[in-house]
């Protein structure tokens, strides 16, 4: 009984805290969930996919569209679809070392279970002309640009983000994933939830209308609060065919 009374102790002040600081002794260095996030990408040679977007949002007029997509590593893309469409380049499985390119002061914050699935927590500073703004000289310096990532350590996907303005959360997406042989996993549906309003520091506004991490858009300008969400949903994929070219859909 003393013996386990003395191992509770040890367990207790091993993930003790307190009000200002967070042990993070248990976690792992954000270098090695990188790591693993990289190899579970390495595994993905090329794939077709077609996807369903919907988009629902004052700031942009655009149907439910399909779209062929091909993918081939490193980075060779190819895209079909009739008429206009845009994919938010967000939502698109893309290489994790690009992505943490994008950030500094990146470590794991924490550990939970989020939707059943076992999860790292990790926190990044963004660099300000990365991912959602290509063009930052309209907007205050002191910004604080920030992004949460959610890293299911089970099969290594990014199962959520959000990206932050100081204290303003303004992009959130969540994907859920579909797996494939040779441990291979490609998300099956992502829904990307977006916040921009007038109460945001000046400047962002103009370069929203601009451009964002959705593209170039025909975007109506005149709501003053610019919110919604973009569901892609995948479906018929062919994987590690070993060529990129037009589906037989």
């Amino acid at each position: 009984m003393k013996k386990l009374a003395i191992i509770l102790i040890l367990l207790s002040n091993l993930v003790a805290q307190d009000k200002d600081k967070i042990s993070t002794s248990i976690f792992p260095m954000a270098d090695s969930v990188l790591d693993s996030l990289e190899q579970n990408y390495n595994r993905i040679e090329d794939y077709y996919v077609r996807i369903e977007i919907s988009i629902k949002t004052p700031i942009l007029r655009m149907p439910r569209k399909r779209v062929n997509f091909w993918f081939k590593q490193p980075n060779l893309t190819k895209v079909e679809t009739k008429g206009f469409a845009a994919i938010p380049k967000s939502g698109m499985i893309s290489s994790p070392i690009d992505l943490f390119d994008n950030l500094t002061n990146v470590s794991v914050i924490g550990a939970e279970y989020y939707n059943g699935k076992q999860v790292w927590i990790l926190h990044g500073n963004l660099k300000p002309d990365s991912l959602m703004f290509s063009n930052m000289s309209n907007i205050d310096k002191k910004l604080n640009l920030s992004m949460k990532l959610w890293v299911d350590r089970n099969i290594w996907t990014l199962i959520k983000s959000e990206t932050w303005m100081d204290t303003v959360k303004v992009v959130e997406i969540q994907s859920e994933y579909k797996s494939f042989p040779n441990d291979i996993h490609l998300p099956k549906e992502t829904i990307i939830k977006f916040e921009y309003s007038g109460e945001l520091p000046s400047g962002i506004e103009k370069t929203l209308g601009e451009k964002h991490q959705f593209g170039n858009m025909k975007t109506d300008t005149s709501e003053k609060k610019m919110s919604g969400s973009i569901t892609l949903k995948f479906s018929d994929y062919k994987v590690n065919k070993g060529k990129i070219g037009r589906a037989h859909v």
